[in-house]
């Protein structure tokens, strides 16, 4: 089934896909809601409540119009139910010894201000080297995947200190405001938190970077404060904000494909291009199943060793594809399925993976269920950081930006479990330098 196959068969088919979406997104909101540390805020619910429920709903439908097999529907809600318990039941347990580990190897001493501008610093130098040396992804003409061949190095500490230097100047404001009310100092530092969450979000260029943005704010101001409750105007807020900006990079994406974003849509009669290709990205949420489980194509599928995935993002594409021989990427089960369709493509990007079907493929259906178990068991544990948390700056901001780049575990889970380990490893690097240079007083 190829993506224009079941765009088809979605719209002629409403009253089934629309209520299983729903339903699936009704659902697993209530199965992360107890566990989401800034509430309705917390990206958990963009990344399972809203991803995961929204491609689960394609399955149901897809499945209940008979184009997935018995096993493979089981097999994807299987994995979904065990998560889910695993989840719940990791997250009871203490994490006091891995916070200990924390900040022994990560977290300054004292409030961590010297740190933190080091780390602002680097911040801002990085953003220059990607817009001489890059460009800005917003503006990209293929897609930012294309566009930071080569540079994914400084693109991933960029993203990390991007998060971080967020989530410390968000505690800083709160902080401010409670104690001094509405001053000088605290609306020029919302002024430049606002600059630079806009700015961060074009450079890297991607629909989710804006409300990424605003959701490390909201987890670091919940860690430090002891989840405070949101008003229902922030969620509207943070949610315009996010569409706008979603709208704006999927107009430039399609203005330099010269597609005209004023054209009438094809499949939603009275509606203009843009918001159509919007819905297609929500879809999207659910491309490696619609492409991947009727016909059973994900079975027929290559793979290479699974050493190799978790090693690609870590050691970077280009390099270990010179090491080996060839292009490693490629073999990412979202990009073969991509391939699959598609044997001659070679701009980057495609599907991701989901963690389900990562499994299936790289572990069998055998030891499957082990990877699943392994994945709630880190998300929990992160979790669980940020959960009677210290009353320190550095420290929530850390675990806010930790729970963030540990989540896309979900949907790649070798560059999710990378993102984990790049963070770990900056802010060591950070509390070492920090502990090496001399400083007055």
């Amino acid at each position: 089934m190829t993506a224009s196959d079941f765009f088809d068969l979605f719209f002629a088919n409403l009253n089934v896909f629309i209520p299983s979406i729903s339903l699936t997104c009704f659902v697993l909101y209530f199965t992360v809601r107890l566990k989401a540390l800034a509430g309705y805020l917390d990206p958990i619910h963009f990344y399972w409540t809203f991803t995961f429920g929204s491609a689960y709903g394609v399955v149901i439908g897809l499945y209940l119009l008979g184009y997935i097999s018995n096993f493979l529907f089981w097999f994807v809600f299987s994995c979904a139910l065990l998560f889910i318990a695993s989840f719940a039941l990791f997250s009871r347990f203490s994490s006091r010894g891995v916070r200990r580990f924390l900040v022994v190897l990560t977290v300054p001493k004292g409030t961590g201000s010297y740190e933190f501008y080091l780390i602002l610093f680097l911040y801002l130098c990085l953003l220059l080297v990607i817009l001489i040396f890059v460009g800005a992804g917003l503006f990209a003409e293929a897609n930012r995947f294309e566009q930071n061949r080569g540079f994914g190095l400084y693109v991933r500490i960029a993203d990390a200190f991007r998060l971080f230097v967020f989530a410390y100047l968000a505690i800083l404001l709160v902080r401010g405001w409670r104690q001094n009310g509405v001053t000088v100092k605290n609306f020029l530092l919302l002024f430049f938190l606002a600059v630079l969450i806009f700015v961060g979000s074009i450079v890297n260029g991607s629909k989710f970077a804006f409300l990424e943005a605003l959701y490390a704010c909201f987890v670091a101001v919940s860690v430090y404060f002891s989840k405070p409750k949101f008003k229902v105007v922030y969620f509207s807020i943070v949610s315009l904000g996010a569409l706008f900006f979603a709208l704006l990079v999927l107009t430039f994406n399609l203005r330099s494909n010269n597609v005209d974003t004023e054209a009438d849509a094809m499949y939603m009669a009275g509606s203009p291009v843009l918001v159509e290709r919007l819905v297609f990205r929500v879809l999207g949420n659910a491309d490696k199943y619609f492409l991947g489980l009727p016909n059973d194509v994900v079975d027929k599928l290559y793979t290479d060793s699974v050493l190799v995935r978790f090693a690609s993002p870590i050691i970077g594409v280009t390099r270990l594809s010179e090491m080996l021989g060839y292009p490693v990427n490629n073999f990412n089960v979202g990009r073969q399925i991509l391939l699959y369709y598609n044997p001659g493509q070679e701009v980057a990007g495609g599907p991701t993976s989901h963690f389900d079907l990562f499994a299936y493929k790289y572990f069998g259906v055998e030891f499957a269920f082990v990877w699943v178990i392994i994945t709630a068991f880190l998300l929990a544990t992160i979790n669980s950081l940020g959960r009677n948390a210290p009353s320190n700056i550095f420290y929530c901001s850390l675990v806010a930006t930790l729970w963030l780049r540990t989540l896309p575990i979900l949907l790649e889970p070798p560059i999710g479990f990378a993102y984990m380990l790049d963070i770990v490893f900056l802010f060591f690097l950070v509390k070492l330098i920090g502990m090496l240079i001399p400083r007055k007083g």
